[in-house]
């Protein structure tokens, strides 16, 4: 059995995922990393050694991909103190007389059922180590700012909730959600730098149109609004991801059902 910590990471290629995995491999962790993105992950175990990184293949939406990764962790290394639910999409962002059920159905089994899914299979092993559970949530969940962030905002509800009730139903594991904040992508880059932004000499009708384009559901107005809420607010994704990472390997008891932004100080694990 591996002395250092044991953890699976979901969505670990990219992103928050990304630092996840980055500061998790600075704390010694072992990792067991769920992707779709097969390149990058055998590239990691090419320079880590199958010792240290062991990854799977597939979506994390689906009960035999998430029982591979613990299995083939529990089989590496005979043991799973932590994981990180980090996997998610933002997708649809859309009114909802626009939105398709299929939509609402696909952002659900990503950003929750395949939560429950990992679970199922990693509970047992996680009440032998008295591990963690950290999800990545949003403060989209517990307060909707946009039109069109339903979707994704019911979602994150979900995944507080859930994390809620792992907290009451299982006393040996310590379940958190974590915050990340606005985290700085492309898309979100491009709106901060004013690449996306729209000519003011066009109409009314036409400026909406184009804001619409950009952040699908929003007018023009909206879309500055939510421009000058952005921009303060910006973090890296190496911010929440070593925040994420260190309460996988580090957070204590106390912090079960604890639900708060990255930089909030009770997750100082420093």
């Amino acid at each position: 059995m591996a002395q250092d910590p044991v953890v699976i990471v979901t969505g670990g290629v990219a992103g928050i995922g990304a630092a996840i995995v980055d500061q998790l491999l600075r704390e010694n962790a072992r990792l067991v990393v769920v992707d779709l993105a097969e390149e990058p992950l055998r590239q990691r175990q090419a320079t880590l050694g199958k010792d240290k990184f062991q990854y799977v293949i597939g979506d994390v939406s689906n009960d035999q991909v998430n029982s591979q990764a613990v299995e083939l962790a529990i089989k590496t290394w005979a043991k799973i103190d932590a994981v990180a639910l980090n996997a998610g999409i933002m997708a649809p962002i859309q009114r909802i007389c626009d939105m398709a059920s299929t939509e609402v159905t696909k952002i659900f089994n990503v950003n929750v059922v395949a939560h429950v899914s990992m679970l199922s299979a990693a509970i047992p092993h996680l009440r032998k180590s008295k591990g963690r559970v950290i999800f990545t949530s949003s403060d989209a969940g517990e307060q909707l700012r946009w039109k069109a962030w339903g979707a994704y905002g019911a979602s994150k509800a979900a995944v507080n909730f859930f994390a809620q009730a792992l907290t009451l139903e299982e006393p040996d594991i310590t379940a958190i959600a974590v915050y990340p904040g606005i985290v700085n992508t492309p898309l979100v880059n491009k709106l901060i730098r004013g690449e996306c932004e729209y000519d003011p000499k066009f109409s009314a009708a036409s400026r909406d149109a184009l804001a619409d384009e950009i952040v699908p559901g929003m007018t023009a107005d909206e879309l500055e609004e939510y421009i000058a809420y952005l921009r303060p607010r910006l973090v890296e994704p190496h911010q929440p991801g070593s925040v994420i990472a260190k309460l996988a390997v580090k957070a204590s008891p106390d912090l079960r059902g604890k639900i708060a932004f990255w930089d909030d100080v009770m997750f100082n694990m420093d």
